[in-house]
């Protein structure tokens, strides 16, 4: 007699196996085979706000060498893991890296109400660097650190954020010169003397000051010269604050960028060279080839070569006159966190910069690869984990109670008529999502430090505090209602004459049950979830690829988590339903149930996503470029601006990766349990942690 192999605890055991082994390897990956050291640190800010930030230390930066530095710091929405390509790669080339995370994201705090900065106006509860000024300030305290040799690399909120923190730094070391050579030319020193005396009391201030910085996926930030915000900018009343600076400045811009218009002002990203922002940046140069270096005020851009490059970087704090580049690759904008083009870019800028173009390793020699691979395979292996082991746990006699007779779906193909009736309604709910998603998302872009408040439904509150979570919020309330509402009309009108009732829904179980359900979800969550964060901890790597993330999450994210829990259950208890009673046919294969509930939880946006990606890759430009109702006149006199769809599409990856694998696990739940409670509570709990974990809290 063969035995009947028990799968449900061999993928439990695979899935944490390589949960664990994934992690190690991602280790190793990140420290460069031990020798590199990371160690994660916390500081307090200018503003009063803890930030917290993660060190990359090779074995050659010591007191007796000190190595060049770089700050890193990640987009909206992400955290300072979202780095973790570029840090692995500046430090195995013996950078000293430092990934920080933004105020609001990962497990840096926003500061608290009140707070100012004087060289910012003194305007209350505005400090757009978000926590970077303090973060540059922080190498001082390490004597591996060369602090001659600073640089700083952001991407797209955090490009926006190392200006200002740059800006302050050399803001705040100005004010000192300046006030040295008051005292100097007081004291009756001539004017060379007294200009020596100040810049050696300047450098002696301890400010810590940028020399090279390079901006991926945003524009050189040109402000209203009328307020000094960013608001109404445009080629008559714009000006560069770091445009007196000694900073020597590379852009990198992928050819597809979705925030091109909104940020430099032409809808086609390939062509951001010609917005009247580059030559703001560039005191004067436009329309300038990808990989050209060129100085400063050179207003035709004359291309130096390399060496002439290294030599100009180099003396550009005597001449004032730094150098600046321009770069182009192929990719999105959130391409640019994972292209090894945009990568080696940057490497070879700083190399340029900060060591005299000195090139340790060929910038086109790349590691990272293993370790995004490692936090794919990971956070596959976590969402199989879940179900798998709530799939053991109802072997468990407490819980095996729950298994019950899969029940028969309201839905049979058994004629002609029959099949297109089934078409017709399968296609009418795939409309709601495609059809309202950018409207109900719109631009949930929410930083009140920066003073940024751009378009979104459901604005944070001190209950609902993460705009991007509101959206999401908001989208699947909206379309929840009208799946249900169609729904119950096609039970009503149909299933019901069909001798289809309540038991067919999977719904129908005594209250003890389905609090058995629910405990079976919790320790099925809760148990993996665990082990999320002992790989985490003991590796000191996340299940994090792209744009998706399992991560483990602080305090402030779990108060988030059980606030934005009961929409969450609502809205997957409510799929559960639709696609085991009616998305399931009764006479169809297993296979091709499982791949009608996976299009049925993202078809239509899956369509979307097509044309609208599809249109942007054959022109450069979105299919869908305007969030609808933004075009209108009265929108336009009353707002003065149109947004972009350019936030709610890239937050469109997250939804297509995690909706179908939610739908199988979801439908594997049912066919074993024969509930739809079981496998309502289980997606709704991991969906939520894969959307809030990384996101920004913005109240």
């Amino acid at each position: 007699m063969t035995r009947k192999v028990k799968w449900a605890p061999l993928v439990l055991a695979v899935a944490l196996l390589l949960m664990i082994v994934t992690a190690a390897v991602g280790h190793g990956i990140q420290t460069s085979s031990g020798t590199v050291r990371t160690k994660e640190i916390t500081f307090t800010t200018d503003v009063g706000a803890v930030s917290h930030a993660k060190l990359y230390i090779p074995e050659t930066a010591t007191a007796e060498t000190p190595a060049p530095a770089v700050l890193l710091c990640h987009g909206y929405t992400a955290s300072l893991d979202a780095m973790e390509p570029n840090a692995i790669e500046l430090s195995r080339r013996g950078y000293v890296v430092m990934c920080l995370d933004l105020y609001g994201h990962g497990e840096s705090e926003l500061p608290a109400p009140g707070y100012s900065q004087a060289e910012m106006g003194g305007v209350e509860d505005y400090a757009p660097d978000l926590g970077t000024y303090s973060a540059l300030q922080e190498f001082a305290k390490y004597d591996f650190v060369d602090l001659s040799r600073i640089g700083m690399l952001g991407h797209s909120m955090g490009t926006a954020a190392i200006q200002e923190g740059a800006y302050l730094a050399y803001t705040k070391w100005t004010a000192a010169y300046n006030a040295a050579l008051e005292e100097a030319t007081a004291a009756g020193q001539d004017e060379t003397a007294a200009a020596g005396t100040a810049y050696q009391a300047a450098m002696e201030s301890g400010i810590v000051l940028p020399s090279s910085m390079v901006l991926t996926g945003y524009n050189y930030n040109v402000r209203n010269i009328n307020d000094l915000t960013y608001n109404g900018v445009t080629a008559e009343n714009g000006v560069f604050p770091l445009y007196a600076a000694p900073i020597n400045m590379c852009t990198i811009e992928g050819t597809y960028d979705e925030f091109c218009e909104l940020l430099w002002g032409v809808k086609d990203a390939s062509e951001y060279t010609t917005s009247f922002k580059f030559a703001y940046g560039t005191g004067g140069a436009t329309d300038v080839p990808s990989g050209t270096y060129f100085l400063y005020g050179d207003t035709s851009a004359t291309p130096l070569s390399r060496e002439e490059a290294v030599e100009a970087a180099a003396s550009a704090a005597s001449t004032m006159v730094p150098i600046r580049a321009a770069y182009s690759f192929e990719g999105t904008h959130s391409d640019t966190y994972y292209d090894e083009t945009a990568i080696s870019y940057g490497i070879d800028f700083f190399d340029i910069t900060l060591r005299g173009g000195q090139a340790t390793i060929d910038p086109a020699d790349q590691v990272w690869h293993g370790r995004a691979a490692c936090g794919l395979i990971g956070l596959v292996s976590a969402l199989v984990a879940f179900v798998a082991l709530a799939l053991t746990l109802l072997k468990v006699p407490f819980f095996a109670t729950l298994v019950r007779p899969e029940p028969r779906s309201i839905t049979t193909c058994d004629t002609p008529a029959h099949g297109l009736r089934y078409a017709v309604i399968y296609l009418i709910c795939l409309l709601p999502a495609p059809l309202l998603y950018y409207w109900l998302v719109g631009y949930p872009y929410y930083m009140q430090p920066q003073w940024f408040k751009f378009l979104t439904k459901f604005w944070p509150n001190e209950v609902f505090n993460m705009a991007p979570m509101n959206s999401l919020l908001l989208f699947n309330v909206v379309i929840g209602v009208i799946l249900l509402a169609v729904y119950a009309v096609v039970f009503l009108l149909i299933a019901r004459k069909a001798g289809c009732g309540w038991e067919n829904t999977g719904l129908k179980l005594p209250v003890v049950q389905v609090l058995k359900a629910l405990l079976l979800a919790v320790v099925s969550f809760g148990l993996i979830y665990a082990v999320v964060y002992a790989c985490s901890g003991l590796s000191g790597t996340e299940f994090s690829f792209f744009k998706f993330h399992l991560m483990p999450m602080d305090a402030a994210h779990w108060k988030a988590f059980f606030t934005y829990l009961p929409v969450w259950l609502f809205f997957f208890l409510l799929v559960s339903v639709l696609f085991n009673s009616f998305t399931r046919i009764n006479n169809a294969p297993a296979w091709l149930n499982y791949v009608l509930i996976a299009v049925a939880s993202c078809g239509g946006l899956a369509v979307m996503f097509a044309y609208d990606y599809g249109k942007l890759f054959a022109t450069g430009v979105r299919g869908i470029e305007y969030i609808p109702g933004t075009t209108s006149a009265e929108w336009l006199s009353t707002i003065g601006m149109t947004f972009p769809t350019a936030l709610a599409g890239i937050m469109l990856f997250s939804l297509l990766f995690i909706l179908p694998l939610a739908a199988v696990a979801n439908r594997v739940l049912f066919k074993k349990s024969g509930s739809a409670w079981l496998g309502g509570f289980l997606t709704a709990f991991v969906v939520l942690a894969f959307t809030i974990s990384e996101m920004v809290i913005n109240v």
